[in-house]
C-alpha cells in the first residue's frame, strides 16, 4: 500500500519550510510567486491532499466549530442550527454538530471530546448543567457562545431569550382578554429558560392581583411526554386558557382538547412558544410568543466568529425579545362557550 503524503513530505521534496507549505496551501500572501507556483506544481503531481490534523498542527486552527444541542429533532432547534450553519459556512468554518437529549453525561463526553479535536470554537445549548460546571470548562473549550445560559465568565458569550418577559407578556395578554384561571405548561424543570418563564407568569398574575394556585403550575420534560395528560388535568381544573412553554407543546394541548370535545378557542384558549412555522398552520393556528429562530442562529454564529477572530469586539450578552404573534387559539373569555363561563 502507497504511502500517504505528509506536509512534511512535500516541504522535503520542495526544500522549504512546512510552514511556506501551510502559506501556500491557505493561499496567504508571504510566499513569492516563483517559490508559490514550484510547491503548487509538487502539490499536484503527487495529487497532496494535506489532512485537517496536519493543517491545525501548522495554522493552530481545524476550521471546525462544535455545536451541541438537546435535541434537534424540535423545530425551535433546527432553524437556529440552519442560521448558525449558513452563516459558518460562508466564513469557510465547518459544523461538528451534537445533540445531548440533555443527558448532562453525554454533554461533558462530548465537551471532552470537542476538546481533543482542537475545534476553534464552541456552540453550546445546556439547560442541564450547573453554572459551576460551565465555569470550569468553558476555559478549557473557549471561545464559546451559550445559548439560553446566562454565564458572565471569560472566555464565553451569550444569546439568551428572554423568557421571563415571554412567560409574563403571553399571561398578560391572556389576563387583558379577561381570562383569570390560567394553567401554565412550563418545561423541564431544572431548565434555567422554564424558570425564567414560570417567573413571568407569577409576576403577571401578581401585577393584576390574580391569586396564584400552584395546582394550576405544571412542568414537564422536554421531549413533551405526557403534555397531554397534564394538559387534561388542568382541563378538569376548570382553566379557561394554558400558556405553554413551546409550541409543541401547544399542539398536544389542542389535541387533548379535541380528543375531550373542547374546541379551542370555543372553551379554552391556547398561547404557544417559540414562533416555529409549522404553528400558522395548526388547527387553528397557533398564538405564540415568536422568536426570529434564523436570524438567532446568525447572531450565534457571527458573535463566535468575532471571537475565533480575537480583533473584533463582541457583545457578552445578547438578549432576544419574543414578540406576540396572534393566532385564532385564543380569544377573550366573554366570547368562551356558554358552558365554561358559567362554571
Amino acid at each position: 500500500m502507497e504511502k500517504k503524503l505528509t506536509i512534511n513530505d512535500i516541504a522535503e521534496m520542495a526544500g522549504v519550510s512546512r510552514q511556506t507549505i501551510s502559506r501556500v496551501l491557505n493561499n496567504k500572501p508571504e510566499v513569492n510567486a516563483v517559490t508559490r507556483n514550484h510547491v503548487l506544481r509538487i502539490i499536484e503531481k503527487h495529487g497532496f491532499q494535506p489532512s485537517l490534523q496536519a493543517r491545525s498542527m501548522v495554522t493552530r486552527q481545524t476550521n471546525m466549530v462544535a455545536v451541541l444541542l438537546p435535541d434537534i429533532a424540535n423545530p425551535f432547534f433546527g432553524e437556529i442550527v440552519r442560521g448558525i450553519e449558513r452563516t459558518l459556512r460562508a466564513n469557510k468554518l465547518n459544523v461538528f454538530l451534537m445533540t445531548s437529549e440533555e443527558d448532562v453525561g453525554l454533554e461533558n463526553s462530548f465537551i471532552q471530546l470537542s476538546q481533543n479535536y482542537n475545534v476553534d470554537g464552541m456552540i453550546l445549548c445546556s439547560p442541564r448543567l450547573d453554572e459551576a460546571n460551565l465555569r470550569r470548562m468553558i476555559p478549557k473549550i473557549s471561545p464559546v457562545v451559550l445559548l439560553n445560559r446566562d454565564v458572565d465568565t471569560d472566555g464565553a458569550a451569550c444569546v439568551v431569550v428572554d423568557a421571563n418577559y415571554g412567560g409574563y407578556a403571553a399571561t398578560k395578554y391572556l389576563i387583558e382578554q379577561g381570562h383569570t384561571k390560567i394553567g401554565i405548561i412550563a418545561g423541564p424543570p431544572r431548565a434555567y429558560s422554564s424558570m425564567q418563564r414560570l417567573e413571568g407568569y407569577k409576576k403577571a398574575l401578581q401585577e393584576f392581583n390574580i391569586p396564584l394556585e400552584t395546582d394550576l403550575i405544571m412542568q414537564v420534560e422536554a421531549d413533551n411526554k405526557g403534555v397531554h395528560q397534564i394538559a387534561e388535568q388542568l382541563i378538569k381544573k376548570q382553566v379557561t386558557a394554558i400558556t405553554t412553554y413551546n409550541d409543541l407543546a401547544a399542539a398536544h394541548v389542542i389535541q387533548a382538547c379535541t380528543d375531550l370535545k373542547l374546541s379551542v378557542p370555543d372553551d379554552i384558549s391556547v398561547i404557544g412558544f417559540d414562533g416555529i412555522e409549522i404553528s400558522q398552520f395548526m388547527n387553528p393556528s397557533l398564538t405564540t410568543m415568536s422568536l426570529p429562530l434564523f436570524e438567532m442562529g446568525q447572531t450565534i454564529a457571527n458573535i463566535l466568529i468575532k471571537m475565533i477572530k480575537g480583533n473584533e469586539a463582541f457583545d457578552k450578552i445578547t438578549t432576544v425579545y419574543p414578540i406576540l404573534k396572534e393566532g385564532r387559539s385564543t380569544t377573550s373569555f366573554k366570547a368562551l362557550g356558554k358552558n365554561l363561563r358559567g362554571k
